[in-house]
């Protein structure tokens, strides 16, 4: 009988358990609520510095462009965070690298690692915060990222002239057919086809295989072989056997899956900012960070070329809460790109001041123990019996750091370590060094920070539910920093924590 009520006893608290983060997570969702208004002359300016008077602009320049604004009802600070995700696995953005986009377009936690066929990199927050702030892109060539993509009825002519000298000439009326038929823009559907393969095509539509897949749909991988394995199995597995059915099937595939699925202009499908589809920031048809623009600029070029630049078009731009005062700044592509040389390990036994200057009086953040940090300047001369590099931490904190141990210290110690080279300890495991604060006992994994990028945010308790739910497998270390309350697991009672943290219900975790 003691047993018995011992078991009743657990499984009522189980399900009072449940029942507490099944609320939760119901008022999480609730939370973020979006809306749509066309009413720009109530747009908040104090808000959303700068958006209503571009919007005004191009409104006096093109009488019948129309205007809607998405109320995303997301931090802005929370919307970079939550695209810079993936390092060394699948980065949520990439960018091609070239003369004109490295430097610091290229993120310094991955550096030179290439993805995809090797020629992408993974992309700095810079740049996420350059291609996603709305006002960089409210202009006459940029605008049509923001293109609502919902309106049939294309034009066969104007198909044709975008068609005209690519691999898609002669396959206009299938276009355009099927496009009216699932309600979507059928220029959209030509922009996207010549951003994914080219005008000429690639393996991927050349039908070698006796397969064919238009709009690269499942087609991911590290390799260019691997890229174009899955591609040509996903359209194996579709029976796609003809261009015309791998278009068709795109189309549907994209309608089905996005369009109709509130991801309706070229922005919100590179970066999905809506609710939808389990949450913002996944469920994004690219990786590469310039495809919502390029894009754009194809469907503006063939407005012009077929007079119709002036015609009716409606857009929706999205605002976030908190943006900063100015539009976020272009990455300085001029220097050379990141290499993995310059990335290194922090190689002490827990922390490692981060000062404002060589030998500073001023700590401006913290190294852990094996974080990997961007040395940006590597010091040539001593300050005070060491060297003084200067990093940056992935969330853009940058000071100086001690290189080694003082001249006065033994037993030796590198502090900073390359990560390409293989070293260890360098030469030594001794945890010597006053810049080593191995006294204070201070842990290497930060409470609350379960993605490790330096920061606590709604990501790190998004992680934890999808732990709870069983959507997602947290690692060692990522265990440990969901543990809020040190009772060595990861229940609800973490994440309710870490939410008010971030929330500022309490001060510290």
């Amino acid at each position: 009988m003691e047993n018995l009520k011992k078991l009743i006893s657990l499984i009522l608290i189980f399900i009072l358990l449940t029942s507490i983060f099944l609320i939760l997570g119901e008022k999480e969702v609730q939370a973020i609520s979006q809306t749509i208004s066309s009413d720009i002359n109530s747009l908040d300016d104090s808000q959303y510095p700068g958006i209503k008077s571009m919007i005004q602009t191009l409104q006096s320049q093109y009488p019948n462009w129309n205007f809607k604004i998405l109320y995303t009802d997301l931090e802005w600070n929370d919307v970079i965070a939550g695209e810079y995700q993936g390092h060394g696995g699948s980065p949520k953005n990439l960018v091609q690298y070239s003369n004109n986009y490295k430097g610091a377009w290229i993120c310094p936690i991955c550096g030179n690692r290439p993805y995809d066929n090797g020629s992408w990199r993974c992309a700095s927050e810079e740049a996420i915060a350059y291609m996603m702030d709305p006002r960089n892109s409210l202009n006459s060539s940029d605008i049509f990222q923001f293109e609502e993509l919902t309106n049939p009825g294309c034009d066969i002519n104007t198909v044709r002239s975008m068609t005209q000298g690519t691999f898609l000439q002669g396959h206009e009326q299938g276009i355009v057919d099927t496009a009216n038929s699932y309600g979507v823009n059928g220029y959209y559907i030509v922009a996207r086809l010549i951003q994914e393969q080219g005008r000429d095509g690639s393996v991927l539509v050349s039908g070698a295989s006796g397969y064919y897949n238009a709009f690269n749909i499942a087609a991911t991988g590290n390799t260019e072989a691997e890229v174009i394995a899955n591609g040509l199995a996903y359209a194996q597995k579709m029976g796609w056997t003809t261009l015309e059915a791998s278009i068709q099937g795109g189309i549907s595939f994209v309608a089905d899956n996005y369009i109709k699925n509130g991801q309706n202009t070229l922005y919100l499908q590179k970066f999905n900012v809506t609710t939808s589809s389990n949450g913002p920031y996944v469920h994004q048809y690219q990786q590469n960070i310039l495809a919502a623009q390029s894009e754009g600029t194809t469907l503006r070029n063939t407005y012009i070329e077929t007079n119709s630049m002036a015609s009716s078009h409606t857009f929706i731009i999205p605002v976030y809460k908190n943006m900063p005062a100015q539009a976020s700044p272009r990455p300085d592509g001029s220097g050379n790109a990141t290499v993995s040389s310059d990335i290194v390990r922090v190689n002490v036994e827990s922390t490692l001041r981060l000062r404002n200057a060589p030998n500073g009086g001023t700590t401006v953040g913290t190294l852990r123990k094996d974080e990997i940090v961007t040395r940006l300047e590597k010091a040539t001369e001593k300050v005070a019996g060491t060297y003084w590099d200067k990093v940056r931490k992935s969330n853009g904190t940058i000071g100086y750091a001690a290189r080694e141990t003082y001249d006065d210290e033994s037993p030796y110690k590198l502090y900073l370590v390359p990560v390409d080279t293989g070293a260890g300890t360098g030469g030594n495991t001794g945890s010597g060094g006053n810049e080593n604060s191995g006294g204070t006992e201070e842990p290497s994994i930060t409470n609350g920070d379960v993605n490790n990028d330096g920061r606590i945010t709604s990501s790190d308790y998004v992680l934890i539910k999808n732990s709870i739910m069983g959507t997602v497998n947290l690692d060692e270390r990522q265990q440990k920093a969901a543990d809020a309350n040190h009772d060595g697991r990861v229940t609800s009672s973490d994440y309710v924590m870490i939410k008010n943290y971030i929330m500022g219900t309490i001060s510290s975790l």
